[in-house]
């Protein structure tokens, strides 16, 4: 511990008023009440490492006044200070490193840290069932286990293993924990090609698998496009004991009107709720209700939800029967026989992007409540001024939400001329396209407030080039990125946040933000750059085209909205006069 913490440390169990502790502390620095909670949590693990129980209570119960408690909180202080640092090692008790908390949801079977990994990565693999108390601490052992992997020379494996034994398919499971019979695999499938198979393909599931592998490079694409190939060999095997390479027109008829015929009360096949793939509750397709004030369970009378619109069916049959094409030309397959299956029709509508974007007014306001939640002594301080950074980096640069988690210092790039420094951020989107997109001056100003905030210094050369902008707090290195995940959970909240406290005043002026933050995602924040951009600005569409990374101006235009706007206002001043 060094002696600022200590000497932080010292001064609250003088009890002296956290805003003398603040003034002792450099300014940008994280609040005192939140440095003090993280020190004690430190050195509550650190006494139970070295098994002195007696001083837990010194770090994890409340601050007393007396005179006995203050001498005994200093010596228990002194005592740990003089000792090393812990280093964690794989045959460590999981006691040393855990509270009891941890302890009692353990299996019995587990007594050191390299049980516990083997625990953790057979849960990953699907071999071992986490136990339900543990999964809601679950993040917290893996923060454990990825902030020490260099002490403990070992890199948690989160990787999903191949079973020597699958469980045989008898009901709907993913395909990774399942073995298909050899009789529906496909080996002998009824349409397979006479002609040698150009692809190393002995059943349906390597050949699908030989497909996807095309589309390496996008996680997203594959991730997509699994999906749909996942429904048609479960549904292909369990609701028709065919084989995918054995389905015929007919069949294929059928699988188009169970898609199109799909309904939420269908437990076999759907869910309601996100499921992870090595969890029991997982189902190909899943529902989420919609906003109607009633759950699927409980819609009375009225007709079953379908789970997916006609646009989502046309796209699973423009999947599979991409699919099965490349695989005619592999000569695996003789015929497509969802090619000849009608599309499904449905109305072509443009997105009214303008309809899920905020107004720069409405921006503002948005960014004046963000400032009225951070006060300097809330121990909220910092996870309310990322909060406002988030909103402004999103709101200011136009990138998705993948790409702010991904930005780091490095990838900030200065021109320099007569006018002065112009800042630009280097930027992967879509399909691994580089880009660099514009950082305005007020979003330059702003970044370099946060970095007084987090106590960094505000040259971007001097900082890591792997440094986030966005930073995850619970990490001190200051190295860790929010993950996109992260960010989302954020902002949703955020603006969940901001709704209640607009609808609870009661403001009729209000009315139309409240509504849409009810409906925001970060991904608004993106449409209101380039809303801005087209409609305030009139900024030339080539140029919002490049910083927001369309691969078409015509997706571009979809934020212009001014002739809309002024034939709008030509056809209600012809009624003016009545």
């Amino acid at each position: 511990m060094n002696l600022s913490d200590a000497t932080l440390l010292r001064g609250w169990a003088h009890y002296l008023a956290w805003e003398v502790l603040e003034d002792q502390l450099p300014e940008g620095s994280v609040p005192a009440r939140m440095q003090v909670k993280v020190l004690r949590l430190g050195l509550a693990n650190k006494s139970r490492y070295y098994r002195l129980s007696d001083s837990l209570g010194q770090w994890l119960g409340e601050r007393q006044t007396s005179d006995e408690w203050r001498r005994g909180f200093l010596k228990a202080l002194d005592r740990l200070n003089s000792l090393p640092d812990p280093v964690p090692t794989l045959a460590d008790e999981v006691g040393q490193w855990f509270d009891e908390r941890v302890l009692s949801e353990l299996p019995g079977n587990i007594k050191s840290l390299a049980d516990l990994v083997d625990c953790l990565e057979g849960t990953f693999a699907g071999d071992i069932v986490l136990p339900e108390g543990l999964a809601p601490k679950l993040k917290n052992l893996l923060g454990f286990f990825d902030s020490h992997a260099l002490q403990l020379g070992y890199q948690l494996n989160r990787k999903r293993k191949p079973l020597a034994l699958p469980v045989p398919l008898s009901q709907v499971a993913p395909l990774e924990r399942v073995s298909i019979p050899e009789a529906l695999s496909g080996s002998q499938g009824s349409n397979r090609a006479a002609e040698p198979c150009r692809i190393q393909a002995e059943h349906d599931l390597d050949a699908i698998t030989s497909w996807l592998s095309l589309k390496d490079g996008n996680a997203k694409t594959i991730t997509a496009y699994k999906k749909e190939l996942e429904r048609l060999l479960l549904w292909a095997v369990l609701a028709r004991g065919k084989a995918v390479s054995s389905l015929d027109t007919t069949d294929c008829k059928a699988y188009v009107h169970f898609l199109k015929t799909l309904d939420a009360s269908n437990r076999q096949w759907v869910s309601l709720e996100p499921a992870i793939k090595s969890r029991g509750n997982w189902k190909p397709f899943y529902y989420r209700p919609k906003n109607t004030g009633q759950s699927a369970d409980s819609q009375g009378n009225q007709p079953p939800q379908l789970v997916l619109s006609p646009r989502s069916v046309a796209y699973a049959k423009t999947v599979i029967s991409s699919c099965m094409d490349w695989l005619v030309k592999q000569n695996y397959l003789k015929h497509n026989n969802f090619d000849s299956i009608q599309n499904t029709k449905f109305a072509q509508t443009t997105p009214q992007t303008h309809n899920r974007a905020f107004t720069h007014t409405q921006m503002q306001g948005v960014f004046s409540y963000a400032e009225s939640l951070i006060q300097g002594g809330d121990a909220e301080f910092a996870l309310n001024r990322r909060t406002l950074f988030i909103l402004k980096f999103a709101f200011h640069t136009g990138l998705r939400i993948h790409e702010l988690a991904a930005a780091s210092f490095g990838d900030i790039e200065c021109l320099e001329d007569e006018a002065g420094e112009h800042y630009f951020l280097k930027v992967v989107g879509k399909n691994t396209k580089e880009r660099k997109t514009s950082l305005p001056q007020i979003f330059v100003e702003e970044l370099k407030a946060y970095l007084r905030v987090r106590g960094l210094p505000t040259h971007f050369d001097f900082l890591p080039h792997e440094a986030p902008l966005i930073p995850n707090l619970r990490d001190r290195t200051g190295r860790r990125h929010l993950t996109p995940g992260g960010i989302h959970h954020i902002l949703s909240g955020f603006f969940e946040q901001m709704y209640d406290h607009l609808t609870s005043e009661g403001d009729a002026n209000h009315l139309r933000l409240a509504n849409k933050l009810k409906k925001a995602s970060t991904h608004w924040l993106r449409h209101s750059y380039g809303s801005y951009l087209a409609n305030d600005r009139q900024v030339p569409l080539a140029y919002i085209r490049d910083e927001l990374g369309h691969a078409n101006i015509s997706t571009t235009s979809l934020y212009l909205d001014t002739d809309a706007k002024e034939r709008q206002r030509v056809v209600s001043a012809a009624f003016s006069d009545e």
